[in-house]
């Protein structure tokens, strides 16, 4: 199978006709366009995806612009659910070598995503391979470079997966599986794993409901794909029972037989993909009878890069240069540190082809990252976060992402740890840098932390309909130093049907960074106030989150008023 390294080369394509309607439509400013085509070499496509990951547009709107001049259909493949025997349809080196791949089959044709759907000898050459009528669609080449990391080696990786547990063996046979039976075939361990084992045959074996009904000696597991039902397992009652019970631990439900029926949610990560499986019990006149059924048969969405959250150049390079030195703990501030999770991935996806071993301690595993164990806190089954930390620790790993800090018996059990090359990335409830590093001082691990990235999160305006207005002088001259410009130009908020009429789609991070000297922690240890904290760390390179927010309101990212939100005051 090919790797990531043998990628082939990115098509090139010269697209006159975007060019020109790019400058007509004025979305850019004319000599802008031109530096592109010079630093792009007329590569038109590449221009799309710069134009797109530096925000100056949103991906559906520039892809459509790009459709409509070469009169053929996009799909956005971040969004699109896959049939995967389609996609095998075409081997994987050939999907790398032409930049394709199979999406859906309807009646007899497929529809296949490619970068050059318009090149007739790509649709020859995939029709040959496929043996039928195809269909092509746009899609972009780093989406389809995703996607075939993502589709061609789930399956493959589900396969292996599931060879290591050791109770699948037990799978194949036709016989009912005991405890005895399990024991003897798959060992000691057989009984606790079995509930993950049946989860993976399911899942590839593309059932979409596994439903296990018991009766007085014994339980039958069924799986369902679209109204066809196959009985798979006939367990033994005992076994039934053992399964149950670990299958409420991943539900986090109580292990006791209820009397109502119970609903829940299971997420099961594999290699891979994110399985989002609801859970549901119905009391019988014997046991519960319970139905999984996997409700997000979807890749994972895209891991997310420092380029593609919209952080400025000076905070990507403090980053680069916090995991470079990498030593202490780097503070993830937020009102929700669940938010800062797409930083830590980032962080952690950057780092991770490195030496060493990188783990995480997680409420919810929201991605899964290659060369990261990843482990989420589920205290029914044991799985503390201070457990979980203890056990981390033991691994001496090199990297330790912990979602939320705020628990007395973790920044104990870190405080105690004297000095260490491990470094910690860890997320902490707080606005802004310098109440996360008060906070962390009153945790006891403040002398631990070296860096604090804060982020809040302001409405991202909608590119279709915002509109640009001038800034009453009064307001410019209480932001900016002008320099006699009177006129500061910026955007807000309208409405149209793309955005719901709200005038917003989605949000956009804002930042600051404060680099955690011993100077600026001297004076978070006394109290000192805010001013002086400001003034200090202003020596050692402190942008605030209203320097960044502006620097958002003038590019037409957010209007004004989020920025106001977000800093508390009111700008007349």
């Amino acid at each position: 199978m090919a790797s990531s390294a043998e990628v082939s080369q990115r098509p090139k394509i010269k697209n006159p006709e975007f060019i020109n309607h790019l400058k007509a439509k004025r979305l850019l400013p004319e000599e802008f366009i031109d530096d592109l085509l010079r630093e792009f070499h007329d590569n038109a496509l590449d221009i799309l995806m710069a134009l797109i990951q530096t925000g100056y547009g949103s991906k559906q709107e520039l892809c459509q612009i790009w459709c409509n001049t070469i009169g053929i259909a996009h799909v956005d493949l971040e969004k699109t659910l896959f049939q995967t025997d389609v996609v095998r349809r075409l081997p994987e080196a050939f999907a790398r070598e032409y930049y394709a791949i199979p999406v859906y089959q309807m009646g007899d044709t497929i529809t296949v995503a490619t970068a050059t759907p318009q090149n007739k000898k790509v649709l020859k050459e995939i029709e040959v391979r496929i043996g039928g009528r195809v269909n092509l669609v746009f899609a972009l080449p780093e989406d389809i470079e995703w996607a075939i990391e993502q589709e061609y080696r789930t399956h493959t990786a589900l396969q292996d997966f599931l060879k290591k547990i050791s109770a699948s063996q037990a799978l194949t046979s036709e016989e009912r599986i005991t405890h005895t039976g399990l024991k003897q075939i798959a060992g000691e361990e057989a009984v606790n794993q079995l509930h993950v084992a049946i989860i993976l045959v399911g899942i590839t074996e593309n059932t979409s409901e596994i439903l296990i009904e018991p009766s007085a000696e014994d339980a039958k597991v069924y799986f369902i794909d679209h109204q066809n039902i196959k009985e798979k397992f006939l367990l033994d009652f005992l076994v039934y029972k053992a399964l149950a019970v670990n299958l409420k631990k991943l539900a986090k439900l109580d292990e006791a037989p209820a009397e109502t029926a119970r609903y829940s949610r299971i997420l099961f990560p594999t290699p891979g993909k994110k399985y989002d499986i609801r859970f549901l019990s119905l009391p019988t006149e014997t046991e519960e009878k319970i139905f999984l059924k996997l409700m997000d048969r979807r890749s994972l969405s895209r891991l997310p890069q420092f380029e593609t959250l919209y952080m400025s150049k000076r905070l990507q390079e403090f980053i680069a240069h916090q995991l470079d030195t990498a030593k202490g703990i780097f503070l993830l501030a937020g009102p929700n540190p669940a938010e800062q999770t797409a930083i830590a991935y980032a962080m952690l996806s950057k780092s991770a082809s490195g030496k060493g071993m990188y783990l995480t301690i997680e409420d919810e595993i929201k991605y899964l990252l290659r060369g990261v164990e990843q482990y989420q806190v589920n205290p029914q089954a044991g799985l503390t976060r201070r457990a979980l930390l203890e056990s981390c620790l033991k691994q001496h790993p090199k990297m330790i992402y912990i979602q939320d800090i705020e628990n007395a018996e973790l920044t104990d059990l870190l405080a105690g740890m004297g000095p260490s090359e491990l470094f910690i990335i860890a997320g902490i409830k707080s606005e802004d840098t310098f109440q996360a590093l008060s906070h962390a001082i009153r945790l006891g691990i403040g002398g631990m932390v070296t860096a604090i990235v804060a982020q809040q999160s302001a409405a991202r305006l909608c590119e279709h309909c915002k509109e640009k207005y001038l800034l009453p002088e009064e307001t410019a001259q209480q932001i900016f130093i002008t320099h006699g410009k009177k006129q500061i130009p910026v955007w807000r908020e309208t409405g149209c049907a793309y955005c719901g009429h709200t005038g917003f789609i989605g949000s956009i991070g804002i930042y600051e960074y404060l680099p955690v000297t011993s100077a600026v922690r001297s004076l978070a240890e006394a109290d000192a106030p805010r001013s002086d904290m400001h003034q200090k760390a202003r020596e050692y390179n402190y942008e605030s989150m209203a320097y960044d927010g502006i620097k958002k309101v003038l590019r037409g990212l957010t209007p004004l008023k989020e920025i106001e939100r977000i800093q508390g005051r009111c700008i007349q």
